[in-house]
């Protein structure tokens, strides 16, 4: 073997090993918490640290809104005062986690180059005073951010202390949408040259034939606007849209990496994803970040179903943010912001549940986090946060409740680290149930684009398939389908709309070699494109599902349908596949009413050794969709819906997010760890 060769095993070996030197698996989670010393006099810095420490937490994360405090003026740059808080944490055994600027640039930047603001889509230049207001495509904001991490990253890139590094913070733009800014138009026709290479395959695969909407140049090309136009955007358009952006967010990322890994060793990179926005905007790069981390704040004024849910959240979007990050780079993921109590920003703030932060935390200990950062330590007393709950009152020194729970956490979490058992296989009963869960955010932009009823939701049709999957006690690993899914027993895809034959030529041999794949309502409709296929509708799945699909209906706000499934009925109003079995398919369920009563609704089709279920209807509840895949995983039982129970490193994990008391499913001999074998809504549950 030659010298390079050796040197590239060398650096794999390496690499390999630096997330179990980051994240011992011994520790299975550390906790730690936000810090921000610019808002406090420097005379209580050392009080919070100590304090932090003595709570229990292991780790700060400091300057992430501190542009203005580590560049005050252009070209100088003042870190005293963030050297001082890195000792401190040095001091006291903290690690620290230190987040770039680029969310918050400074006053004296904006005044000087206005060009780096965003443009919404009506128009509007935004302006210095909130955050997230910066153009990313602008190259003259690229260029000082690339400047001011340089900085950073100089001066801290080899500090044994510093742990890891965050990418600037939710990068959204908050609501706003994206930059309209010319910047933005340029590098969004920039990215269609690249893709199409010609204005005639753009006018092709776009269907400019149709309103006469043919381009002879891309120049001529601008970003879809609603706001600019008297009818619907063109769908194709749109759906490039929303794939550039994505390309273009990540592109913005690695910009920030590729300045950080000139000067960092040894040292951790992420960046922290919203854990709504994250799911339209995928610039989640596995080849780019160490670790995979997001924002958590389940209770956040939407109402869950449910008379608690607005106390608790949704556990299917947390939980099924952590399955989709696990499955990204390293597999080291978490949330780097949870909320820690009442938060002030949503339309309505209610008070959690008692007892519901340790259940969030639980649940991210569950499903296999290796970290949970919660936002903040000190309640501001100034500024668009004043109503914002942390991890002390307003004192700055008593626990609040939120920071009781978390303290509560961190102490059950060292008790369970001397029961941790290296390399605990899994039940195999549980590991027999595992399920890949394919998603595909082209699927789910081209459906939020033309979604033909207002009642469609694809994220809450996706999480209504995650649901029952929990309540069946399935292990999931939420996958593209670039990923390898032939090695589980299931594979759930939900409303794969855009298709192409490779693909069905997968999911058949997928099917013919054993395994179980389940398709839902609105697959197999369209081509990569977004083009309707030129044949029956959705006519390339006929074989694969085992059935037609000769049409679909949608009901109108207020007037639900009916389903009839062993011997229950349900109700659904969105979107209804209306089936035609081939001779030896099942029918699983039938419509109940409307026109076509007595139409399949849901089919069970051999292939080969394995099989395919087509479940056509959406569900008002997802109860039916619970019921339907208890009878294809064989449960003789199934869990209540959001009561959800994980498996992790030899410990069973149980987090009630229903209404009422719920029993956990342990064996008698089992020896429960954390709680009782009966817990209350917001209760955890944990035993081996």
């Amino acid at each position: 073997m030659n010298k390079i060769a050796i040197s590239l095993l060398a650096l794999a070996a390496l690499c390999a090993a630096q997330p179990a030197t980051w994240f011992p698996p011994e520790q299975m989670m550390t906790i730690g918490v936000y810090y921000y010393p610019e808002a406090w006099p420097e005379s209580q810095w050392e009080r919070d640290i100590s304090n932090i420490k003595k709570f229990g937490f292991e780790y700060i994360h400091l300057a992430e809104f501190a542009w203005a405090f580590m560049e005050p003026e252009e070209g100088r740059f003042e870190f005293g005062w963030l050297d001082k808080n890195v000792a401190l944490a040095h001091k006291y055994g903290l690690k620290v986690i230190l987040c770039t600027p680029s969310a918050t640039p400074p006053a004296w930047l904006a005044r000087k180059h206005p060009e780096i603001l965003m443009i919404r889509d009506d128009g509007t230049r935004m302006n210095h005073g909130s955050r997230e207001q910066a153009d990313w495509s602008s190259p003259v904001y690229r260029a000082y951010v690339e400047k001011i991490v340089a900085k950073m990253a100089e001066r801290y890139g080899t500090n044994p202390t510093v742990w890891g590094w965050q990418l600037d913070n939710e990068m959204s733009h908050y609501g706003q949408g994206m930059s309209y800014a010319p910047a933005a138009q340029d590098k969004f026709r920039a990215w269609l040259r690249e893709k199409y290479g010609t204005v005639a395959r753009l006018n092709t695969d776009w269907g400019n034939a149709f309103w006469s909407q043919m381009y002879n140049h891309f120049d001529d090309v601008q970003m879809p606007n609603a706001r600019e136009l008297v009818a619907n955007p063109n769908p194709h358009a749109m759906l490039d849209l929303h794939r550039w952006f994505a390309a273009e967010a990540a592109d913005y990322f690695r910009l920030q990496t590729s300045v950080l890994r000139r000067y960092v060793k040894n040292q951790w990179i992420t960046s922290n994803f919203m854990m709504n926005y994250y799911l339209t905007n995928p610039a989640l790069s596995e080849k780019d970040f160490d670790i995979m981390s997001f924002t958590m704040y389940p209770v956040s004024g939407g109402l869950f179903r449910g008379d608690l849910g607005f106390r608790m959240g949704d556990p299917a979007q947390v939980s099924f943010t952590h399955d989709l990050l696990r499955n990204l780079g390293s597999g080291i993921e978490g949330p780097m912001e949870l909320q820690p109590g009442q938060v002030n920003w949503a339309p309505v703030n209610p008070w959690p549940q008692p007892g519901v932060v340790h259940a969030w935390i639980m649940r991210a200990f569950g499903l296999g986090a290796r970290f949970v950062c919660v936002y903040r330590y000190r309640q501001p007393l100034f500024g668009d946060e004043l109503y914002h709950k942390t991890m002390v009152e307003p004192d700055g020194v008593t626990l609040a409740p939120g920071g009781k729970e978390f303290v509560q956490s961190i102490q059950e979490v060292q008790a369970l680290r001397k029961l941790y058992r290296p390399n605990a296989p899994q039940p195999k009963d549980y590991a027999a149930r595992r399920t890949a869960f394919l998603y595909n955010w082209d699927n789910r932009w081209d459906m939020e684009n033309h979604k033909q009823t207002i009642r469609w939701d694809t994220m809450d049709h996706w999480l209504k398939y995650y649901r029952a999957l929990k309540s069946v006690m399935a292990p999931v690993d939420v996958i593209s389908e670039e990923k390898d899914f032939s090695k589980y027993p299931f594979v759930v895809a939900p409303s794969y709309q855009l298709i192409d034959k490779e693909l069905i030529a997968r999911f058949t041999k997928y099917a013919e070699s054993g395994g179980t794949l389940i398709l839902t309502c609105r697959s197999g409709q369209k081509d990569r494109r977004g083009h309707i296929w030129e044949s029956l509708w959705a006519e390339p799945i006929y074989d694969l599902v085992g059935a037609a699909i000769p049409k679909y209906d949608v009901l109108p706000e207020g007037r639900d349908g009916k389903v009839s499934a062993m011997g229950k009925s349900y109700a659904w109003g969105s979107w209804g596949d209306i089936l035609e079995p081939r001779e030896g398919t099942e029918v699983l369920a039938t419509y109940a009413d409307q026109f076509y009563k007595g139409s399949a609704a849901a089919t069970r089709h051999k292939l080969g050794k394995g099989q395919v279920v087509y479940i056509g209807v959406d569900s008002i509840t997802g109860e039916l969709e619970a019921d339907l895949l208890a009878d294809v995983y064989k449960t003789a039982a199934r869990l209540p819906l959001n009561f959800m129970v994980d498996w992790r490193d030899g410990f069973w994990v149980a987090t009630n997010f229903t209404d009422t008391h719920q029993k956990i499913p342990a064996a008698a001999g089992a020896k429960v760890l954390v709680g009782a074998r009966t817990i209350p809504p917001g209760g955890v549950a944990i035993w081996q």
